[in-house]
Order: structure tokens, then sequence, then C-alpha cells
């Protein structure tokens, strides 16, 4: 399972240079490691490559953000938050 995501990641940082650029894939995998202790391997295993996919680039997107969200100020975060909660 972890060969077939990682097949996915490369493919998808492949296609986005913000990926390339803000993801390392070592830690993406490592991440999707520890998601498979979590997850049954079966469940993911029955998955067509389309909704496998869209599973990890949501995964990816949402490491992305957090790495981004890390490099700001409190003030920015509050500003981002409320943004968010349509302050």
């Amino acid at each position: 399972m972890l060969s077939r995501i990682e097949s996915i990641v490369d493919q998808l940082m492949h296609s986005n240079s913000l990926y390339q650029e803000e993801l390392s894939k070592d830690e993406m995998m490592s991440i999707y490691d520890n998601l498979l202790d979590k997850v049954s391997p079966e469940m993911l295993m029955a998955l067509d490559d389309e909704r496998l996919t869209k599973r990890v680039r949501r995964v990816m997107a949402t490491q992305m953000m957090t790495k981004l969200l890390d490099g700001l100020t409190p003030e920015e975060v509050e500003i981002f938050n409320a943004a968010v909660e349509g302050r």
C-alpha cells in the first residue's frame, strides 16, 4: 500500500511546484506510514486510483497549509482565522 501511495505522491509533487517547494517526499511518506497504522490497508486497497489520489492530495494540502501557517506571526494567524471563520 505504501508503494502505491508513494507513486501518487511522486506524481503530485512532479505536477505541482508548490508541493516541491514546501514538502519533503520523505516527510510525506513518514506521515502516510503513520496514517497506515491507524487505517485499514484493506480499506485503502479497495479504493481506485482516482479516489486514493484525492485522499493523498488532501493530506498533502493539509500538510502544506500547516507549514505555511507555521511561518505566520500571531497577528497574521488571527487575521487568517478571522477570514476563515467569516468574521
